[in-house]
């Protein structure tokens, strides 16, 4: 039996007079879980983050895929907002923080993705930096078009990092197109930076103690196309793998 990847779902109001919210998953995302040899569990945003209920929902996965979206309230990790933040759903941020911690606690194995990067360090008691161009940087590095396409850019991997043994290679090219990144000096407990951009700014971080807890700042679902980048997913479903034969 494949794997169940749990994979979280952006939510707005979808277009039109009455504009209804809408739960919904960009097809990058389940591509990716497929081709890695799972099946995607797409997961719409409950009305409220019951923990009876998310408990419910963990109990049908065997790994996680946290994805991409807008800014998390900066209030979640005691910040006032700045000028480029641009917030999220009340909703959204409610199920994700929630769910996230729960599925840390249970020990799933997780793999965060740009704003599941951020999510990942906040629930971890890390620190954001909201607006990446307010940093002094050593070199320009775009991690962000103005026209929401990608940038990309090089970042060197740390080699005795769970990420190098996934990736195979100590540098990849990745695309890029956050304003927000992880704090280099609050990075979160218990989780190790792992890969940088060549300005410094932390890329990826991963779980200190070993447990399948993967956090990378760029979208390797649109990169599936290049081995490297593939492995990411193969890696969370063999780890999903193990939950699965368990269940």
């Amino acid at each position: 039996m494949r794997p169940i990847i749990g994979v979280t779902c952006s939510f707005e109001p979808s277009r039109g007079d009455r504009a209804p919210l809408r739960s919904c998953l960009n097809a990058a995302y389940s591509d990716a879980v497929f081709a890695a040899g799972g099946i995607p569990y797409p997961l719409p945003l409950p009305p409220t983050a019951n923990p009876t209920l998310l408990g419910e929902v963990l109990s049908h996965c065997d790994g996680l895929l946290f994805t991409g979206g807008a800014d998390l309230d900066p209030s979640a990790y005691g910040q006032q907002k700045h000028a480029r933040t641009e917030i999220m759903h009340a909703r959204r941020a409610a199920f994700e923080l929630e769910f996230f911690r729960r599925a840390d606690q249970a020990g799933l194995p997780i793999l965060s993705i740009c704003l599941g990067c951020q999510v990942t360090t906040v629930c971890r008691g890390g620190q954001l930096v909201q607006h990446v161009d307010d940093l002094p940087r050593a070199s320009a590095v775009e991690h962000y078009r103005s026209d929401h396409g990608s940038a990309f850019h090089p970042v060197r991997i740390e080699p005795d990092s769970l990420l190098a043994r996934i990736v195979g290679v100590p540098e990849l090219e990745v695309n890029s197109r956050h304003h927000q990144i992880v704090d280099a000096r609050q990075i979160g407990g218990r989780l190790r930076p792992v890969a940088f951009a060549p300005d410094g700014v932390v890329e990826a971080t991963e779980d200190r103690d070993g447990r399948f807890l993967l956090a990378v700042q760029w979208h390797p679902e649109d990169l599936i196309d290049r081995p490297e980048h593939l492995r990411l997913f193969e890696a969370l479903v063999d780890a999903a793998g193990g939950q699965s034969s368990a269940r």
